[in-house]
């Protein structure tokens, strides 16, 4: 057993540690963090060139670097690519699905025709050529994020610009000039089947560099339709990257909760969904964002709920860094149901030892259930009423449905909910 000194525990404001988990060894810390600043900033090479054209046929003599699984011909070869934020790729069937992959790691863990569960995710890999062509299939919902050596070309999600839904695209990249690259493409909703290069370039692996981060949660996390690029928009990405982390997952499902179960194609809570969701596929860093969903029902139910979470995502995930986000107010006079659903989460948090952070008050619980910091509240003011622009932050980051963070809004959660965790990290 390891022995933690006073000194070590007086470093860790998140409490005592367990030391039957080694990964502890590894948790995040404040000084590993990367620069915001550095993680923001956008790609400052020559700016690509972007074409998209409606055909499967490559450049002549292109190579074709194709998804594992999918049938080859010709000159075509597997490609070393790295899959991050989504797993378990399945093929389709009939054509032109046969040529494409898809990951199914998110509920309900399914593949469709040129659809997919696990909508964000992204694929990631090394080469030396100038210009490269990328395989997909359009489907009209379909964004991308080009990010070029750790930069991203746009901050935000691109529309990939197809011409008919349901047919084969290739999007054509110049870099410019041919150099030693890594490139990795952020997709939202687009069926992947590869990469052509020409026969002078090569393709090499890029392992991912970062333990895995996960987010489980509802339409927060998931995106919808007030900021672009659905969830591969959020916060959350955003976060990912402030925190150092290169695979993150959005194992987020809108409309769904503690005890509210969403709507079609969900109906699931969110202990229903942790087998397939989340242990099949286990982070090292999770954050459980939820509740707002829920407050419209039964405060003992809710915390019966939540105490069974985390029981289970403690017993089940014993070495992940766990964190808790209560209940999301879009206004700075969130209602008595909210404010309600907030402290059942906060006490539910504390009675399991994990460390818990309101949206609501700002305030930040360690494992132990102690006030460490309180930043304020996430969102002032009351929003935009009618016509008239009501005072605090409201009506630039939450959206004009009144519940959902613009993009604005997204980075700014993103830069306050890694400051909260922050505060829960040792330095």
């Amino acid at each position: 057993m390891d022995v933690l000194s006073p000194l070590s525990l007086l470093a860790d404001p998140s409490g005592p540690r367990s030391a039957a988990p080694a990964k502890y060894a590894d948790r995040w810390r404040r000084r590993d963090l990367p620069d915001p600043i550095l993680v923001e900033t956008l790609y400052a090479g020559t700016a690509p060139t972007i074409s998209v054209a409606q055909t499967s046929t490559p450049t002549t003599g292109y190579i074709k670097y194709a998804p594992a699984g999918v049938a080859l011909t010709g000159s075509d070869v597997t490609g070393p690519f790295t899959y991050l934020g989504g797993g378990s790729l399945t093929i389709g069937s009939g054509t032109p699905d046969s040529s494409y992959v898809l990951p199914i790691t998110r509920y309900p863990n399914s593949r469709g025709t040129l659809s997919s569960s696990q909508s964000v995710w992204s694929v990631q890999f090394g080469t030396n050529s100038q210009t490269l062509q990328m395989r997909f299939n359009y489907q009209t919902a379909g964004m991308y994020r080009l990010v070029v050596d750790g930069r991203k070309v746009a901050d935000l999600m691109t529309a990939v610009g197809g011409t008919t839904a349901g047919n084969s695209h290739l999007m054509s990249v110049d870099f410019g000039s041919a150099a030693p690259r890594t490139v990795r493409f952020d997709f939202y909703t687009v069926p992947f089947g590869g990469i052509f290069l020409p026969p002078t370039a090569n393709m090499w692996a890029v392992p991912k560099r970062t333990d895995r981060f996960m987010v489980l949660g509802d339409s927060l996390s998931d995106g919808s339709n007030m900021n672009t690029g659905s969830g591969a928009g959020t916060w959350a990405h955003r976060a990912a990257r402030l925190l150092g982390s290169d695979d993150y997952w959005d194992e987020a499902r809108g409309g769904t909760g503690y005890i509210s179960p969403g709507t079609s194609p969900v109906y699931a809570v969110l202990g229903d969904r942790l087998a397939l969701d989340v242990y099949a596929n286990p982070p090292d860093r999770l954050v459980i964002w939820a509740g707002y969903n829920d407050n419209g029902g039964n405060q003992t139910t809710l915390r019966s709920a939540a105490d069974s979470l985390y029981a289970s995502v403690k017993s089940n995930l014993p070495s992940c860094e766990v964190y808790v986000l209560g209940c999301w107010a879009p206004t700075s006079s969130p209602a008595t149901s909210l404010t309600n659903t907030d402290a059942t989460i906060k006490a539910a948090a504390a009675a399991a030892g994990l460390p818990f952070v309101s949206p609501i008050t700002g305030s930040i619980y360690n494992s132990a259930g102690t006030l460490l910091a309180t930043h304020g509240p996430f969102i002032t003011g009351t929003g935009k009423v009618g016509s008239t622009t009501g005072s605090g932050n409201a009506d630039i980051y939450v959206g004009s449905d009144g519940i959902h963070p613009t993009d604005a809004g997204h980075a700014y959660l993103a830069r306050r909910i890694v400051a909260s965790l922050q505060e829960l990290m040792p330095a």
